[in-house]
């Protein structure tokens, strides 16, 4: 008595076949599995496929994904709508368990064979949940050090404030960001803009006495550019007195280039005092900068000068000396050519640089020789033959 009532039990109360209730049992014991394998598996072939999305793991796992759907929606049309529905024909349930049993076995063969290649990819999507945690706890303690009470007065520094707009725009992209290669390289981001608001921050409160050196320093500067500049005049003199106006006509306006860089210096100097006074050091030491760059350009004009009298009194002391340089430099390229056996390329070119060494030299006439052309037209062939030298040796 106790096995038929169980029997009808299982069976229900409608008579319904036992082999189509033994059927149904065993497709949904099917599909329970299929559920577990494919659960399994996606969560690699997901981390896998945001690594390389049309990498092998993606192309091989893409029509096993849709034979399992196909056999899941042919299992949900099959699911009794409810307890005391009345059971279809065996052969229905068990043409259904057959194909998910067999996408149970196509599942597990895609799973042994990549199996390497899923757990990397776990491992490479865990530890980018990891970075982009661990850069969340960076830029959350950075924002905590902006609120901080003593922090406060640097907030408008140009470098906290920049520092910040950083850090905002890598959260943004972490927030953004799906691929795990890229989260990481991100979250890496995100932990270095964090670290550069902190030392934005550390920096601030010697900001003021960097800006008081700074102005300091360029002060000294522009005095000293002043005295350089007062020096200008005798060597002008000395160059239109020893050697022919060419030498130096280029360099007529370097006296008013000079002044008009250091008054320039001068204006951001008061401007960066200025800053300082209101409480603005990073905007001062912009100002000193800036008449830092100036400053070099009062240098480079009183150099300019200063240079060139020199050197032409080098080329006038031994004339020859310069081309000799050159014509050594010369020979040493024929050499390699020779050694190279380049000279069909290369040889011609190299003989008519003797040429115009010779023209250089012959246009040496007069009380004031053009010693500056001189200088130029050699330096020109030397610049040229070491051209010809690095293309002989490949550095072209």
């Amino acid at each position: 008595m106790a096995s038929t009532f169980m029997r009808k039990w299982f069976a229900g109360d409608s008579g319904d076949d036992p082999a189509a209730v033994e059927a149904y049992g065993a497709m949904t014991s099917a599909f329970l599995q299929s559920d577990q394998l494919i659960t399994a598996i996606e969560d690699g072939v997901s981390a896998a496929r945001a690594i390389d999305p049309a990498g092998q793991v993606t192309q091989q796992w893409a029509p096993i994904r849709e034979r399992h759907s196909a056999a899941t929606a042919t299992y949900l049309q099959l699911q009794r709508p409810a307890p005391d529905s009345p059971y279809q024909g065996a052969p229905v349930y068990q043409e259904c368990t057959r194909t998910l049993e067999q996408v149970c076995a196509e599942m597990t063969r895609f799973r042994d064979r990549f199996s390497d290649s899923l757990g990397r990819a776990r491992a490479a999507q865990q530890m980018a949940v990891q970075s982009a945690q661990q850069a969340r706890v960076a830029a959350n303690a950075a924002v905590a050090a902006l609120d901080d009470a003593g922090n406060l007065p640097f907030l408008q520094y140009p470098s906290v404030i920049a520092a910040v707009d950083v850090l905002a725009a890598q959260i943004r992209t972490l927030d953004a960001v799906t691929d795990s290669a890229h989260r990481r390289d991100v979250a890496g981001a995100v932990t270095d803009a964090a670290a550069a608001v902190h030392a934005a921050l550390a920096a601030a409160p010697g900001r003021g006495i960097e800006a008081q050196n700074a102005v300091r320093s360029i002060a000294t500067r522009i005095s000293a550019v002043a005295t350089r500049a007062e020096q200008m005049g005798p060597t002008r003199s000395a160059l239109l007195r020893e050697f022919s106006a060419a030498c130096s006509n280029d360099l007529v306006d370097n006296d008013r280039v000079a002044a008009a860089a250091a008054a320039a210096a001068d204006q951001e100097l008061r401007a960066a005092r200025a800053e300082i006074a209101a409480a603005r050091p990073e905007s001062a030491l912009a100002h000193c900068a800036s008449a830092r760059d100036h400053l070099r350009a009062a240098d480079d004009a009183v150099d300019a000068v200063t240079d060139r009298l020199r050197s032409l009194r080098e080329i006038r002391s031994d004339p020859a000396q310069a081309a000799d340089k050159v014509r050594f430099r010369l020979r040493d390229a024929q050499q390699l050519a020779l050694q190279r056996d380049l000279v069909g390329e290369w040889g011609s070119v190299l003989d008519a640089q003797v040429d115009r060494i010779d023209r250089a030299c012959a246009a040496l006439t007069g009380v004031h020789p053009d010693y500056w052309t001189y200088m130029t037209d050699l330096e020109a062939i030397d610049r040229f033959i070491n051209g010809v030298v690095d293309r002989m040796r490949g550095r072209a």
